[in-house]
């Protein structure tokens, strides 16, 4: 079990996390069960690895950053989901309308690579295809309400 480095823990403080939340953010029951690098990085090879000892990690703001990230493209799947929801309830053109130009903005955003997107209801979400693969990716969950990145068949 690594402990996380002073450093670590002012930098997660900073960003609004106790070591024990960062630590169930990535599986672990609390801080007592990481196993991640003392730095902070989810990986326990980070230190020697991916930056010298004395140097200062920098994989730690960018999985913050990257948390944030998908902490804020859900709650905009959320919204994209309730105006899709509201126009499959009312039928209108103007509610279908501003569901899919809701969509769009949400995937041009956090999935710039998307060939094409849609609602779906089994799996219940949204799902799209990229450029690089022929395969079609869940990228909300509606029933979690959240991001994923889970294929579908």
């Amino acid at each position: 079990m690594t402990q996380l480095t002073s450093d670590a823990r002012a930098t997660l403080q900073n960003a609004g996390f106790t070591s024990r939340q960062w630590a169930q953010l990535h599986g672990y029951s609390g801080a007592a069960d990481w196993r991640g690098d003392e730095c902070g990085c989810t990986d326990d090879r980070c230190i020697g690895f991916h930056h010298d000892a004395t140097d200062e990690c920098g994989c730690l703001p960018a999985l913050i950053e990257e948390h944030r990230k998908q902490e804020r493209a859900s709650a905009a799947g959320r919204d994209v989901w309730a105006a899709h929801t509201r126009a499959a309830e009312t039928g209108t053109a103007d509610d279908r309308a501003a569901a899919d130009e809701l969509a769009a903005a949400w995937i041009a955003e956090y999935h710039p690579g998307a060939i094409s997107h849609a609602f779906t209801e089994s799996p219940k979400g949204i799902t799209y295809r990229n450029q690089w693969n022929e395969t079609t990716w869940l990228i909300f969950d509606a029933e979690r309400g959240q991001v994923t990145a889970e294929p579908v068949s």
